[in-house]
């Protein structure tokens, strides 16, 4: 087995508890164009590209109309999250990151948002200051599922695959581990279930910080992984 040597985390959800901030943020980005209420199932779409769930709130609006869209939210994210700040970290984050930076290990935080509006939301947190490595949405050719940021992360820190490990709430995360051949850690304190993780392939699902941190402690543990690029 080969001892996990990179931890590529997700953040919204997995680090922050930023969903709820997001949903305000769809509210504020559709309400010009008469497209609220949301539609039901909107919270599962967190952790996607922008790109990907504006089609979804705004289906009859056309490129300009979504870029404006796209303006708003992330005003009105940049906003929230600012004035919610030390409230969004989950309790034993900031301790985890420490001690995995102590450890030696390389951490990156891989994200579909893009990497401005990520770096903007850690270091309203107080969180910029542990992550090597900042990956998103615009960093490479495809966002996650595919297995693309992961790699970039993984050749960014000077890490094989096998040496890294992906932490993320959402099925979306874990498609992006198996795709890149990295062993995955789903936890349920973000927007997907235990269930739906492990339906998506993940090898272990954390309920607690602390079973996190056992996890990431060890070797990496996983089924053989075909790379899919």
């Amino acid at each position: 087995m080969t001892r996990v040597r990179g931890v590529l985390l997700d953040l919204d959800g997995t680090l922050v508890d930023s969903p709820s901030v997001i949903l305000a943020a769809f509210h504020d980005a559709c309400a010009p164009y008469g497209a609220v209420p949301l539609p039901d199932g909107v919270r599962g779409l967190i952790g996607r590209p922008l790109d990907a769930i504006l089609p979804r709130l705004l289906p009859r609006a056309d490129d300009a109309v979504r870029e404006e869209a796209k303006a708003l939210f992330r005003e009105s994210f940049a906003r929230r999250s600012r004035e919610a700040a030390s409230s969004l970290v989950f309790p034993g984050i900031p301790e985890l990151l420490t001690d995995l930076a102590a450890e030696g290990l390389r951490i990156a935080v891989v994200t579909s948002k893009i990497t401005r509006s990520a770096h903007e939301l850690l270091e309203s947190t107080g969180l910029d200051r542990h992550p090597d490595l900042v990956v998103g949405h615009d960093r490479s050719p495809r966002g996650k599922p595919a297995p693309d940021p992961a790699l970039l992360a993984a050749r960014s820190l000077g890490l094989l695959p096998e040496e890294c490990v992906v932490v993320g709430d959402s099925p979306d995360d874990v498609s992006m581990a198996v795709g890149a051949g990295m062993a995955a850690i789903g936890v349920d304190w973000g927007v997907s279930d235990a269930d739906t993780l492990f339906s998506a392939g993940a090898d272990h699902v954390a309920t607690t910080v602390n079973e996190l941190a056992g996890h990431l402690h060890g070797p990496v543990t996983q089924s053989a992984r075909k790379v899919t690029q």
